[in-house]
C-alpha cells in the first residue's frame, strides 16, 4: 500500500469568495472582544480563594524560588495541611513568578488573565476556521464571539486563581490545533507538540483528563480517519494521560479527589438516598444548561443550601432528565453523519462529567467556572444548530454586516452577543473587590451559608476590625454579626462562621455571645491555631472566667511558645484574678522575647499598680513611652499613679498629655475632672466631665 493511500485525508475545504471575509480581521473583532468586556477588571482586587493560593500561600509569595516546591506539592500546599486531591501546579508556579515581579499586587494577575483570554479568542476562532472549513466563514466567528461574551465566564477571567481553568482550556485547544495540523500533513512534529501541550493542560487542572476521551471523537469527527487511524494517536494521548497521574500519585499521594467532601461544600452529602442524589444531580445538570442560555442571576458560589434536594418526580429533575435523553438521542442518531453538532454535545457533556456530581460526588455542588470548557461545545452545537436551522450555506455572499443582515441565524446570534456582552459587563463589575461582590451575591442567593459566612468575615475583617471611628465600627459589626448569625442558622456545624461570630461579638464587648460563639465553634472543630485560643481566652478574661482565658492562652503557647500576644494576655487575665506573680512571669517571659513590646510593658506597669508599687509601675509605664511616645492610656495610667500617691498637680499634668495625645480617651478626661475636684477647681470639673460627656461617657 503507497504512502499516499495511507495517508489521512481532511474534509476538502469547499471553494469560497473569501475576499470580502478577511480571516484575521475576524479573530481581530473576536479578541477585540475579549479584551473590552474584561479591560476593567485589570485594577480589581485579590478576592475569594486569591488568598489560598496566592496572597497567603506561603509557597506563591516565596517567589520563583519556591518552584521546584510547588511542583512537588498539592495545589494549595502553602496555605493549609490538609490532605487535598488537587495537583495544578503550572498556575501557581506562575503565581509565584507574578508575585517575584510584583508583590501583593492583583493587577499583574489579572492583566494575565485577561491577555491568556485574548489570546484565547484569538487561537480559538483560527482552529474552529479550519476545522470547519466547510462551512460558512461567519460560523467559526460567530462560535468563537458567543464562546467569548458568555457571562458565565466572568468568574474565571475576573477570578485570579481560576488561571487553572483559562491555562487548561487554551492548552487543550493548541493541542487539538496541533493534532488536526498532523491529520492534514503528518509531521510527526505536530503530534509530539499537541502530546506535549496536553501535558501542560494537565498540570493546569485535572480535568484536561476528558481530553483523552475527546481526542479520538475528534480524529473521527473532523477527518476521514477509520480504525488504527484513530487509535494510533488515542494511545498516545492515553500513556500522556497516564504519565500525569503517576506524577499526581507520587505527590499527593490519592487516585481520586478529596478524602472528605463536607457538607458546606456539597449539599449532596446531606442525604444518603441515592435517587434522590441522582435526581439532584440531573437537575444540576439542567441548571449548568440553563446558566448558559438565560444567565440571568449569577453567584460565585453554590455551595449549601443554595440547591434544593429534588426527587425523581421533581419537575426540575424530569425537565432536565428529559433535555438530556433527547440530546442523547440526536447524538445516536446523527454520529455515523460525522455531525459536528454531535462533537459539540459530546464535547460539553464530556468534559463536564467530572464534575457533575453523578459519576462521583465533588467538593462543589455547582459551579460557574466549571461550564468554561464545556461551553465550548454548547457554543458549536448553538451556532451550527441555528445556521442549520435556517439553511445558512457554505456560500460568502458579501462583507460581514450584509451577510449578519441577510441572514436570520446570525441576527439572532448578533442579538444574542449584545445581550450576553451587557450581562458580562454588568456582572464583572461585582467582582471588584470582595465586599461588591458579596453584597450582590447575598441577595441572588440569600440561601448559601458560605456567602453568608464570607459576606460576614468580610465586613468583620476588612472593614469593622480596620475601622477606627467606633460608631461606624459598632455599625460594621452588627453587619457582619447579622450575615453570620444567618450563616450558622442555615448550617449548625459552620465551625468557621461560628469562630467569626465570636470574634465579632468579642469586639462588640459582648463577652456572653463571644463565649457562645467560639465554645460552638470548638464543639465542631477543636482550636488548633493560637490566634482562635487567644480570642477564646479575651472572651473569657471580659466575662471573667480567669481559669477559662488562662487555660486558653496556655494552650496557646504549648503550640506557640514564641506568642508574645498569647503571654501578654495570660498576664493580663492573671492579673485580673490577683495572681500577680505569675501575671509578672508571663509578662517578663513575653518581654524576653520582644524588649520593645508596649502593650506588655502597659500591662506589667497595671500589675505593679494593682499590687500598690506605684514607682515600678511608673517605670514600666515610661518604657511604654520610649516605644511610643502618644501612648494615651500609659500616660493616664501614670497620672493615676501620682494620683494614688497624692500628687496631684503631676497626675493632673499626665492626665493633660493623655488628652493631648488621644482627645478621645474619656478615661482621662473623667480623671482629670475627678482630680480637679479634689483640687477644688469646681468650674474646671464640669468643663472635663463634659468633655467625657461628648467622647459617649455615662457620667
Amino acid at each position: 500500500m503507497s504512502k499516499e493511500k495511507n495517508k489521512i485525508k481532511a474534509p476538502s475545504p469547499v471553494a469560497l469568495n473569501v475576499d470580502k471575509v478577511n480571516y484575521n480581521q475576524l479573530g481581530i473583532i473576536c479578541s477585540f472582544f475579549a479584551l473590552i468586556l474584561y479591560v476593567n477588571t485589570i485594577g480589581y482586587d485579590y478576592m475569594v480563594d486569591d488568598g489560598t493560593v496566592i496572597k497567603n500561600n506561603k509557597l506563591t509569595t516565596a517567589g520563583i524560588k519556591s518552584i521546584p516546591e510547588i511542583f512537588s506539592s498539592a495545589y494549595r500546599a502553602g496555605f493549609w495541611n490538609r490532605n487535598e486531591g488537587l495537583y495544578r501546579p503550572l498556575s501557581v508556579a506562575m503565581f509565584a513568578v507574578e508575585w517575584q515581579l510584583a508583590p501583593d499586587q492583583p493587577w499583574l494577575g489579572h492583566l494575565i488573565n485577561v491577555l491568556l483570554y485574548i489570546l484565547t479568542a484569538w487561537f480559538l476562532y483560527h482552529f474552529l476556521r479550519n476545522i470547519l472549513n466547510k462551512h460558512h466563514p461567519l460560523i467559526p466567528f460567530f462560535i468563537t464571539l458567543l464562546y467569548i461574551v458568555l457571562p458565565v465566564h466572568t468568574e474565571v477571567v475576573s477570578n485570579i486563581k481560576s488561571r487553572d481553568e483559562i491555562l487548561c482550556f487554551f492548552f487543550g485547544i493548541i493541542a487539538f490545533q496541533q493534532l488536526y495540523n498532523w491529520l492534514l500533513n503528518k509531521i510527526i512534529r505536530s503530534l509530539i507538540i499537541s502530546l506535549f501541550i496536553f501535558f501542560l493542560a494537565l498540570l493546569s487542572k485535572e480535568s484536561a483528563i476528558t481530553l483523552i476521551v475527546l481526542f479520538p471523537l475528534f480524529v473521527y469527527f473532523f477527518s476521514s480517519a477509520k480504525g488504527k487511524e484513530i487509535i494510533f494517536p488515542s494511545i498516545l494521548y492515553f500513556l500522556v494521560g497516564l504519565i500525569f497521574l503517576g506524577l499526581r500519585y507520587s505527590v499527593i499521594g490519592m487516585i481520586g479527589g478529596h478524602d472528605e467532601i463536607q457538607l458546606i461544600n456539597n449539599s449532596l452529602v446531606g442525604t444518603n438516598d441515592s435517587i434522590t442524589r441522582f435526581a439532584t444531580a440531573v437537575y444540576i445538570m439542567g441548571k449548568y444548561l440553563l446558566l448558559l442560555v438565560f444567565p440571568v442571576t449569577l453567584v460565585f458560589d453554590y455551595s449549601y443550601n443554595s440547591i434544593p434536594l429534588v426527587g425523581l418526580s421533581s419537575l426540575q429533575a424530569l425537565v432536565s432528565l428529559a433535555v438530556y435523553l433527547a440530546l442523547a438521542w440526536y447524538v445516536i442518531k446523527n454520529f455515523n453523519r460525522r455531525n459536528p453538532i454531535v462533537f459539540g454535545i459530546l464535547f460539553f457533556t464530556i468534559t463536564i462529567s467530572l464534575v457533575s456530581n453523578i459519576l462521583f460526588l465533588i467538593e462543589a455542588t455547582l459551579a460557574e467556572r466549571f461550564l468554561y470548557i464545556p461551553s465550548l461545545g454548547f457554543s458549536i452545537a448553538i451556532v451550527l444548530s441555528l445556521t442549520s436551522f435556517f439553511k445558512i450555506n457554505a456560500k460568502n455572499n458579501g462583507g460581514l454586516i450584509k451577510q449578519v443582515r441577510s441572514n436570520t441565524a446570525f441576527l439572532l446570534l448578533t442579538v444574542a452577543i449584545f445581550f450576553y456582552s451587557l450581562r458580562t459587563v454588568a456582572r464583572n463589575m461585582d467582582w471588584k473587590n470582595n465586599l461588591t461582590l458579596l453584597a450582590k451575591d447575598v441577595k441572588s442567593a440569600p440561601n448559601s451559608a458560605r456567602i453568608r459566612y464570607a459576606y460576614g468575615s468580610a465586613i468583620l475583617v476588612e472593614q469593622a476590625l480596620k475601622e477606627e471611628d467606633k460608631d461606624k465600627k459598632r455599625e460594621f459589626l452588627l453587619a457582619a454579626v447579622n450575615q453570620l448569625e444567618k450563616g450558622v442558622s442555615l448550617i449548625e456545624d459552620y465551625a468557621e462562621a461560628w469562630y467569626h461570630l465570636g470574634v465579632a461579638y468579642k469586639e462588640m464587648d459582648d463577652a456572653t455571645n463571644a463565649i457562645r460563639a467560639f465554645e460552638k465553634c470548638r464543639s465542631y472543630k477543636p482550636f488548633t491555631e493560637p490566634e482562635k485560643l487567644i480570642a477564646s481566652g479575651l472572651a473569657y478574661g471580659m466575662a471573667q472566667q480567669y481559669d477559662k482565658a488562662v487555660a486558653d492562652f496556655n494552650a496557646a503557647i504549648q503550640m506557640d511558645s514564641t506568642s508574645i500576644e498569647a503571654l501578654n494576655n495570660m498576664g493580663l487575665s492573671l492579673c485580673d484574678a490577683g495572681r500577680y506573680q505569675e501575671s509578672i512571669s508571663a509578662l517578663n517571659q513575653a518581654l524576653r522575647i520582644k524588649p520593645d513590646y508596649k502593650m506588655a510593658l502597659y500591662n506589667l506597669g497595671n500589675t505593679y499598680a494593682r499590687m500598690g508599687d506605684y514607682r515600678t509601675a511608673m517605670i514600666q509605664y515610661n518604657k511604654a513611652l520610649k516605644v511610643d511616645s502618644r501612648y494615651s492610656d500609659a500616660l493616664n495610667n501614670i497620672g493615676n499613679c501620682y494620683a494614688s500617691l497624692n500628687q496631684r498637680d503631676s497626675a493632673r499634668s499626665f492626665y493633660e498629655k493623655a488628652v493631648v495625645a488621644d482627645p478621645t480617651n474619656t478615661k482621662a478626661l473623667i480623671n482629670m475632672g475627678v482630680v480637679l475636684h479634689q483640687m477644688g477647681d469646681t468650674v474646671n470639673e464640669k468643663i472635663w466631665f463634659e468633655k467625657a460627656r461628648q467622647q459617649g461617657a455615662n457620667l
